[in-house]
């Protein structure tokens, strides 16, 4: 039997709008009534999960920046972290700019830039249709070399770029450092963060602070960055939109997260 469910977010739970369908929402709430715990598994910062932890009501921490730190929204602390050195910080920042990438720095208050680029466009036009006390704060620096001496803790580089020779070079150069986790996001996307951060490792740190095994967790999730959770997990399920390698590692492969797929799932494993 089953007691808890793991969400990624991008690509997944939430829709091509960055809304959660309400045939989910339903079925969340629904599934949360008969016990099952459901938390959330992203490379997001925690103050972008917020607004749907606000929505679906959940009481779990979140697993955040692909497991490198989990949060506690109603205490509004992180703990079991495991963040990126200031020597480290600066050893990605020189890599960036030598490949020449975009970057967002995750730290334990902000996402923070430099340079405004198209990515970051869509991002602001999703905060800007929050109300206001959900809107996660995005900080425009003068250098980011500033924000890591500064900060508490740097949890991870968002790296992008439209070159994608010049990002996967970049990712090879990184993951030959030997000391970080280059996790896939997306096509043009590669999150860094210390070596051994994986959603999979941070789901497994949670099942232990839940005295839940493994095997009693579903996992949905559509992208690289999701692997390690999908094959951790009892029941790993992958998307429609995920690639076709991610599906071949998955166990159960539904429909795309643009319709009530995951809501289908949900009734079919816990309410029928």
């Amino acid at each position: 039997m089953y007691k808890a469910v793991a969400f990624d977010m991008d690509g997944t739970l939430l829709n091509n709008q960055r809304q959660i369908l309400p045939e989910t929402i339903a079925a969340i709430e629904k599934i949360k009534q008969k016990g099952i715990k459901v938390i959330l598994v992203t490379g997001r910062h925690h103050s972008a999960i917020y607004p749907y932890y606000h929505q679906l009501q959940l009481d779990t921490p979140a697993i955040c920046c692909n497991g490198t730190y989990l949060y506690d929204f109603a205490k509004q602390t992180y703990f079991d972290a495991q963040p990126l050195s200031k020597s480290q910080s600066k050893l990605l920042l020189n890599l960036v700019n030598q490949y020449n990438v975009h970057t967002l720095l995750y730290t334990d208050q902000y996402m923070t830039y430099e340079v405004l680029d198209d990515h970051l466009t869509g991002l602001f036009k999703w905060v800007e249709s929050l109300p206001e006390f959900l809107r996660p704060k995005i900080v425009k620096v003068d250098s980011f070399i500033d924000v890591i001496e500064q900060s508490k803790e740097v949890f991870k580089f968002a790296t992008s770029s439209h070159d994608i020779p010049a990002l996967q070079a970049f990712s090879k150069a990184v993951e030959e450092q030997g000391e970080f986790e280059c996790e896939w996001s997306w096509v043009n996307r590669a999150d860094v963060a210390l070596k051994g951060n994986s959603k999979g490792n941070g789901l497994t740190n949670w099942a232990k602070f839940e005295n839940i095994s493994l095997d009693e967790i579903v996992a949905f999730g559509d992208s690289y960055n999701d692997l390690s959770m999908l094959k951790n997990s009892g029941l790993g399920i992958a998307m429609g939109n995920a690639d076709d390698v991610i599906k071949a590692q998955a166990d159960r492969v539904i429909g795309d997260n643009n319709g009530p797929n995951i809501a289908n799932e949900l009734t079919r494993l816990f309410l029928s």
